[in-house]
């Protein structure tokens, strides 16, 4: 099929490679800079562009992969009408296209996405959804070519997915930056902690997040805890990440620290 794309970051990187691998054909990448938009096309073997009026209106699929805070105002001026469109948010609803298109939906890749990174579609979740069973059927066709995992999720559902995904990913994230942080200051490289992260993830995976859990407040080892938050005395706002955090696991875990 003939597709563009709308974005030319870290998902439509990720998404146009996959799709071209695929077959798929990448007529143009479309770019607020034409830094990126030339960056993606060049690896795409696909026309550059960054005037939206001069987009192709022979596609067959247009994939919208900007940012949230832009997609409203994008999706309003768009001038192709009479096309399947789709966007790639997770928090975003499919009722942002509201009635001006026909054929419209959301493909959403559920997978944290860095353009030096290489990635593996054949393992990542693809959430679709169509505002008609024909145009979900189209979309779902396309994300069955690039992935055996999809799966035809609503916008509600979608939401509360993303919502996860931004505690379990985003925000476990952050906490590696500050405990690189923490041992940067002794000089320890924070790869040492990559086998216990490794088995964090495949623990809760293969049990239950909740039966992974360890840890002082797990424990319920105050001595530790008041340790650990006599260490963090100078940097008040992690200090207050420590505690808020232990207090939660120990809700959770039913213990009185």
């Amino acid at each position: 099929m003939k597709m563009i794309l709308l974005g030319a970051g870290n998902v439509a990187t990720h998404l146009g490679l996959a799709l071209k691998k695929a077959g798929h054909e990448i007529l143009q990448v479309y770019g607020r800079s034409a830094s990126s938009s030339l960056e993606l096309s060049k690896k795409l073997k696909s026309k550059p562009v960054t005037d939206i009026n001069k987009i192709s209106a022979l596609a067959d699929l247009y994939i919208v992969s900007i940012s949230d805070s832009s997609l409203q105002g994008f999706i309003k001026s768009f001038p192709v009408k009479n096309k399947t469109i789709v966007h790639t948010s997770g928090s975003v609803g499919i009722n942002v296209f509201k009635k001006s298109f026909k054929s419209c939906g959301v493909f959403y890749p559920l997978q944290t996405f860095s353009k030096e990174r290489k990635m593996d579609f054949t393992k990542v979740p693809i959430l679709v959804e169509g505002n008609n069973p024909k145009s979900f059927a189209f979309i779902k066709k396309v994300a069955d070519t690039i992935s055996p995992y999809v799966f035809e999720t609503d916008s509600a559902s979608r939401k509360t997915i993303h919502l996860s995904a931004v505690l379990a990913n985003n925000f476990t994230n952050h906490l590696f930056v500050m405990a690189e942080k923490i041992l940067a200051k002794k000089n320890i490289p924070f790869p040492i902690l990559g086998p216990l992260l490794h088995e964090t993830v495949i623990k809760a995976i293969l049990l239950t997040p909740g039966e992974a859990q360890t840890g002082p407040a797990k424990r319920g080892d105050t001595k530790i805890i008041a340790e650990h938050l006599k260490m963090l005395s100078k940097d008040p706002s992690l200090s207050k990440i420590y505690k808020l955090l232990s207090e939660s696991i120990e809700k959770e875990s039913g213990m009185l620290l």
